[in-house]
């Protein structure tokens, strides 16, 4: 190989020009102020004494709020997310959805006020906090994820995955926040986190344990209500679920509707072909394509990669962003040339971050990125004309909150950045120390016109 060949497959696919006054360390990163952007809370919740009676007191009560995203539907703009009593991923997680009127020149969206909050869907077993330990005999610790799907038509169906967080591992692999379903070698499994022979047991293991669906609609004022009763897709819970070969833990009952869920082949056939067929509203964000068991794949060995996002480049190649979490101060990269092709293992970048970004692109082909440092107290955007050198980052918002105390949260500011562009906005969602949900309006022509600057 030639040294040209040599040194272009080296290359970063993303170039970061730091800012002189760049500083990790500095409030606002040392950076500039991007001005002319909009942000408020949407979501302030309230402490929870659910540990106790094993139900929330009300849509405003629990301190962890979690996984925003955004769904189009109609006149609405919806923003749902998993919210629990302090946990993440504890027993008895739910799904909430905060509903927001588009105005009829797509200007601006109307978040109203409480009658705009719903529960999308109600906790699987009972409200609890989260073991720091997880030696117990039975399994009472499902949590749930999911969320929207709208339909052309102006139908949504909602589909939730029942999980159970038990143990912890030394080994990233069986990290997997989609469930595992088959047991764990013994010796990757620990009841708490540990460090045991040089091996930190770190990482907490996810398991699958059903899915199902339900049809939903939003009323006239915003509320987001069930429109049919919930279906079981596939497989039953298990009676007994083994985490590893020698552990087995029975699973106690599961709260309605999720005990009295029919399969989904009972369901009418008109039913069962819109959720199967119907064509969809595109998702508000992407999920880049990767071959099966390759998603987590770095070029350098360090096969850590966790959250992304994804842009295309004004010459039509996309482009993957990864945090990575054994490389946990460095954005991760990977080029495609097509939509439809898979996309290879990622580079370390020079581009500061961590947790999950987000990035876009411009109607005049600019792209642009939002992310956070370590502590995810600072938020920057950075541009980049032509998707690859990003030589124009600003401070975009600085938050310290002081949350509340609970698993695998704490003190910090926005992280996991979703985003959709409506009208002349950009909407960026995404939660604030895990507690709180917050929203920014970005102006289209705010960026257009620093990107041509």
């Amino acid at each position: 190989m030639c040294a040209r060949a040599a040194a272009a497959s080296e290359a970063s696919p993303l170039e970061w020009v730091r800012p002189q006054t760049f500083d990790p360390e500095k409030l606002h990163l040392g950076l500039p102020l991007l001005t002319g952007v909009t942000s408020r809370v949407l979501y302030a919740p309230l402490t929870s004494a659910a540990e106790r009676t094993g139900c929330y007191e009300s849509l405003k009560h629990g301190t962890y709020s979690h996984h925003q995203t955004f769904v189009r539907s109609g006149e609405w703009l919806l923003v749902q997310w998993t919210q629990h009593a302090g946990d993440e991923n504890g027993p008895g997680q739910r799904l909430l959805v905060k509903a927001g009127r588009i105005k009829a020149d797509r200007s601006d969206v109307d978040w109203g006020g409480d009658e705009t909050l719903s529960e999308l869907c109600p906790p699987a077993q009972p409200v609890r906090r989260r073991r720091s330990v997880d030696d117990n005999a039975t399994i009472d610790s499902v949590f749930l994820s999911g969320g929207l799907e709208a339909l052309e038509d102006g139908r949504m169906f909602l589909t939730v995955r029942l999980k159970v967080c038990d143990g912890w591992t030394d080994d990233v692999r069986y990290h997997d926040g989609a469930g595992l379903t088959e047991p764990v070698p013994d010796e990757r499994y620990r009841a708490g986190q540990s460090t045991v022979e040089g091996r930190r047991y770190r990482w907490d293991l996810y398991w699958h344990i059903a899915r199902y669906m339900r049809q939903v609609e939003v009323d006239e004022r915003g509320a987001v209500r069930p429109a049919g009763p919930m279906y079981r897709i596939g497989r039953p819970p298990p009676e007994v679920l083994r985490v590893t070969p020698s552990i087995a833990k029975p699973l106690l009952p599961l709260n309605e509707p999720f005990r009295s869920a029919r399969p989904l082949e009972s369901a009418p056939q008109e039913l069962r072909a819109a959720y199967a067929e119907g064509r969809r509203v595109p998702r508000c964000g992407r999920s880049p394509r990767y071959a099966p068991g390759t998603s987590k794949l770095a070029e350098n060995g360090k096969n850590g990669l966790a959250h992304q996002t994804e842009f295309v480049r004004p010459d039509g190649s996309w482009v993957a962003v990864r945090d990575n979490l054994l490389d946990p101060a460095t954005y991760y990269a990977a080029v495609k040339g097509r939509a439809e092709d898979v996309y290879p293992p990622a580079r370390a970048t020079p581009l500061f971050g961590t947790a999950m970004p987000v990035a876009g692109e411009l109607p005049g082909g600019a792209v642009w990125l939002i992310g956070s440092n370590r502590a995810r107290t600072e938020t920057y955007l950075t541009l980049s004309r032509d998707g690859v050198r990003f030589d124009r980052t600003w401070s975009l918002l600085s938050l310290n909150h002081k949350g509340s105390p609970g698993v695998c949260k704490g003190d910090g500011g926005a992280q996991y950045f979703q985003a959709v562009t409506l009208g002349p906005n950009i909407w960026v969602v995404y939660s604030i120390a895990k507690e709180k949900v917050g929203i920014t309006q970005i102006p289209v022509a705010l960026l257009e016109r620093l990107a041509a600057e």
